[in-house]
């Protein structure tokens, strides 16, 4: 666009309509019809002679009111024991498609992002792979069945689906069945050759560089990904009490997992503490504790030690659910050889943007970090996937210098990212007229309404006003999206903060001050 064109993108007037119409969605899916939503608006703007303004400037009244939040919250920060001089705080405020930033506060600093770099991974894969993009998983083998039988190995090629629903709390079998039909449709009855698990191009699962000690690696946020696996690399347990004291009720998903299963949680009176632990191994699953009357149900997640294997069990299981029994082995192997296609897959990756960056799950994260890899620079690993990162960045403009990605949730304290670079981004992404940029958007949380920012800005200026993705761990905390206006402005912003981890800061001084400057926004410079 020219530099000063003010050019409303197609996914804006549906996240005007989001807010202003106090939850009455146009959302695709939602009470009205997108495409007449969009029509309406181009008809209108075409009734007046578009505005064109200058490039924006630095607005020094919204400059003045952010700097005075940020040496308000570092001074409440430094009466917290945070020595001042290790606080670092990095805003960028600029007009949605409007060339100049108005507030620009060490905009260019690199900083560890957390969370804040899945917008920098979903956006990446929408440029680069396009919203119609699939991941996807080939079955094949060397030769075609006959008379229901394969007499040879069934061959799974890696995609990278992470094979995750939040709809489903833990099953995956919903999600396998479309391809289990069509291997039966195919003709596959019985398979006496084995089930051939091909990474292709994927690396095996390991943790990022960077990332919390092994310590934390049970924990679902350390989840590992790789070409396969199911349940977004995690156990899910469902705890239930019940109606008298004695034996809890205790469902585990994936169903299949293969790993024999030790449960002793008991149901307690009310009143007493909730007391749960689990061990997730690939061989052994074991839960114990207590639950009280008064706790209607318990949820956890787990991270499984081996995602590669968790998928060729619940792959296995099933097959032999709907029929289709497998007489050899589960073994890993890279270059098997099968010319057959009989199957495959195809999981939409915007299916993966909601998890991403509304509920901030890192393994879904992963999953399309390393999936772009794999299709841009023919490697399904951190390197690959960082290349293709660095490809993108060029492909939308966005300056990469201080950049660094090494994997795709922002767990590990190694990825640098810029607020500036952040906003460029959404910028980029949000300005096209495409279905990509309009499923960015409804991926994003809400303020005071979904995801990560249901709580936040409740009561304010801000609630309703704000779509973006929060980001912490810890020394670093970060909000970045999208707010609008009264008047209908559009405003992308990022606020990165490095600090001395101190327990209870984040919730205590940086959520509040990254809440008012969404305020300042809002009011509008």
């Amino acid at each position: 666009m020219s530099t000063g064109e003010r050019r409303i993108p197609a996914a804006v007037p549906l996240f005007a309509a989001l807010i202003v119409g106090a939850g009455v969605s146009l959302w695709p899916g939602g009470g009205a019809d997108p495409v007449e939503a969009s029509s309406a608006h181009e008809a209108e703007a075409g009734e007046t002679t578009p505005e064109v303004v200058a490039s924006n400037e630095t607005h020094a009244g919204l400059t003045s009111e952010i700097k005075g939040i940020v040496r308000k919250f570092v001074d409440r920060a430094a009466a917290k024991g945070a020595k001042r001089s290790g606080c670092h705080v990095s805003v960028l405020v600029k007009e949605l498609c409007v060339d100049g930033p108005l507030v620009d506060l060490d905009a260019d600093r690199p900083m560890k992002p957390a969370s804040n770099l899945k917008l920098a991974t979903t956006a990446v894969a929408l440029a680069l792979l396009g919203a119609d993009a699939h991941f996807e998983t080939h079955f094949q083998s060397s030769v075609s069945p006959v008379g229901g039988a394969l007499t040879g190995d069934l061959i799974v090629r890696a995609g990278g689906d992470p094979l995750f629903s939040e709809e489903l709390d833990g099953a995956v079998k919903p999600l396998l069945a479309p391809v289990v039909q069509q291997l039966k449709a195919a003709g596959v009855e019985r398979v006496t050759g084995d089930l051939v698990l091909d990474l292709h191009a994927f690396a095996d699962p390991l943790p990022a560089p960077g990332w919390p000690s092994s310590s934390q690696h049970w924990k679902d946020y350390c989840a590992l990904s790789s070409g396969f696996t199911a349940n977004g690399g995690c156990i899910s347990l469902l705890v239930q009490p019940a109606s008298a004291q004695g034996p809890a009720s205790v469902t585990i998903r994936p169903r299949g997992h293969g790993a024999r299963v030790e449960v002793d949680v008991r149901t307690i009176k009310r009143g007493e503490p909730l007391d749960l632990k689990a061990v997730v191994s690939p061989s052994l699953i074991k839960v114990w504790g207590e639950i009280p009357q008064d706790v209607k149900e318990w949820t956890g997640r787990y991270a499984h030690p081996d995602p590669v294997g968790l998928f060729g069990a619940v792959l296995r299981h099933a097959l032999q659910e709907e029929g289709v029994m497998v007489e050899g082995e589960t073994k890993l192997g890279r270059g098997a050889i099968g010319g057959v296609t009989l199957a495959t897959l195809r999981t939409p990756i915007i299916e993966s943007l909601k998890p991403i960056n509304t509920h901030s799950n890192n393994a879904v994260a992963d999953q399309l970090f390393l999936k772009v890899g794999c299709d841009i620079a023919g490697s399904g690993d951190r390197a690959g996937a960082s290349v293709a990162a660095l490809t993108a960045f060029e492909k939308l403009g966005v300056q990469a210098q201080g950049f660094a990605q090494v994997d795709g949730s922002g767990l590990s304290r190694n990825n640098r990212v810029s607020a500036r670079q952040l906003v460029t981004l959404l910028d980029a992404v949000i300005g096209r007229a495409d279905s990509g940029s309009e499923a960015f958007m409804e991926s994003l949380a809400h303020s005071g309404v979904s995801g990560t920012l249901s709580d936040r800005m409740v009561g304010t200026v801000a609630e309703r006003m704000v779509k973006g993705k929060t980001g912490f761990i810890a020394g670093t905390s970060a909000l970045s999206g999208v707010a609008m206006t009264d008047a209908e402005r559009f405003f992308t912003f990022s606020v990165l903060v490095d600090y001395p981890a101190t327990a209870g800061l984040n919730r205590q001084v940086w959520k509040p001050m990254q809440d008012e400057i969404c305020e300042a926004i809002v009011r509008g410079p």
